[in-house]
C-alpha cells in the first residue's frame, strides 16, 4: 500500500468493474481502505481458469470452447459499450466456472478508448501492436488479444513466437499468425475466418467490434447446438424499412443493400432482406 502506483492501479480497477453489470464480468460489492491496507470485496469465483483447463492434457471439446469463447465475447461488448478496454485479455483473466459460466477478471490496465500511454501494458503473448508501440488504442486492441487467446484454445498452439519479451513484442509488430487449419485441418470455416481476421496486424483489417464476432460465431454456435449468446442479458430493438423500386431499378438496388448490410455489420446489426413483387403503391 505505500507504493503509488500499485494503489493508483488498485482503485482503478475497482473504479472500473464498479461500473460494469455484466454475467460474464466479475462482481465488485465494496472497495475498503483501512490502516493503509486497501482491499476490493468481490464476487466469490470457483472454478478454474482458461490457462489452467488449457494446461490440462484433456482439453474440453470444440463446443465447450466455442460456449466459453462467445461468453467472453458478451461480457467484453459490455464493457466496450461502456467505454471500457481492457488491454490484458488472455487465458490467465479468464475464469471458467463449475457450471461452465465464465467470468472475466483483472481490470487492472483497463482504459477507455482513445488513451495512449508511455508504457506498454498487456502480457507479452497476447498484446497487440498497437500497444507494444504504445499507440492510441480502441477495442480492437482487446480484440486482438481475444484473437490470440482463441487461436490458442482451439489449435493448442501459441501463435506469437518468442522467447523475451523483447523478441515476443517485435513478432506483434512484424508477424502474422500462421493459417490455423495447419493445426486443425477440420477447423469450421467460421472459427477460421475469426482467428485469421482477429490477429490482423492491421487494426483496421480486424474485426471493428466484438459483435461483429457474436454474429459470424453464433450459426456455428447453433449448428453445435449451443444457446447463442450465452451470458448476455441484451435485447434487439428492430426497425421495418421498405423499399420501392422498378424491375429495371433491381440491380442498383441490390448493391446499395449490400453496401447498407456492410456498414450495419461494423456496428454489430443486422439486416434480415424479403423480396415481394408486384406491390401495388
Amino acid at each position: 500500500a505505500m507504493n503509488e502506483n500499485f494503489v493508483s492501479q488498485f482503485r482503478n480497477e475497482a473504479k472500473v468493474i464498479a461500473q460494469l453489470n455484466h454475467d460474464n464480468i466479475v462482481k465488485v460489492y465494496d472497495v475498503e481502505e483501512l490502516y493503509r491496507t486497501f482491499f476490493i470485496i468481490m464476487e466469490h469465483v470457483e472454478g478454474e481458469s482458461l490457462k489452467q483447463l488449457l494446461e490440462n492434457p484433456e482439453k474440453p471439446p470444440m463446443a465447450d470452447m466455442l460456449k466459453f469463447l462467445l461468453q467472453v465475447c458478451a461480457g467484453l461488448l459490455h464493457a466496450h459499450e461502456k467505454g471500457v478496454v481492457h488491454r490484458d485479455i488472455k487465458p490467465g483473466n479468464i475464469l471458467i466456472q463449475k457450471d461452465q459460466r465464465v467470468k472475466l477478471v483483472d481490470f487492472g490496465t483497463a482504459c477507455e478508448p482513445g488513451v495512449q500511454t508511455e508504457n506498454i501494458t498487456g502480457t507479452a503473448s497476447y498484446i497487440s501492436p498497437e500497444q507494444v508501440r504504445a499507440d492510441r488504442i480502441d477495442e480492437r486492441a482487446d480484440i486482438y488479444a481475444l484473437g490470440m487467446t482463441a487461436y490458442e484454445m482451439f489449435t493448442g498452439v501459441k501463435p506469437c513466437k518468442g522467447s523475451t519479451l523483447r523478441e515476443m513484442c517485435a513478432w506483434h509488430l512484424h508477424n502474422e499468425a500462421e493459417d490455423p487449419i495447419q493445426y486443425v485441418p477440420d477447423l469450421p470455416d467460421e472459427l477460421r475466418t475469426f482467428l485469421v481476421r482477429s490477429t490482423r496486424r492491421n487494426p483496421e483489417e480486424r474485426y471493428s467490434n466484438v459483435g461483429q464476432i457474436i454474429y459470424d460465431l453464433e450459426p456455428l454456435a447453433i449448428r453445435m447446438g449451443l444457446k447463442p449468446r450465452i451470458g448476455t442479458a441484451q435485447e434487439l430493438n428492430m426497425m421495418s424499412l421498405f423499399l420501392f423500386y422498378r424491375e429495371d431499378q433491381k440491380l442498383i438496388m441490390q448493391k446499395l443493400v449490400s453496401d447498407f448490410r456492410r456498414e450495419l455489420e461494423k456496428i454489430g446489426a443486422r439486416l434480415r432482406g424479403a423480396d415481394f413483387k408486384n406491390v401495388e403503391q
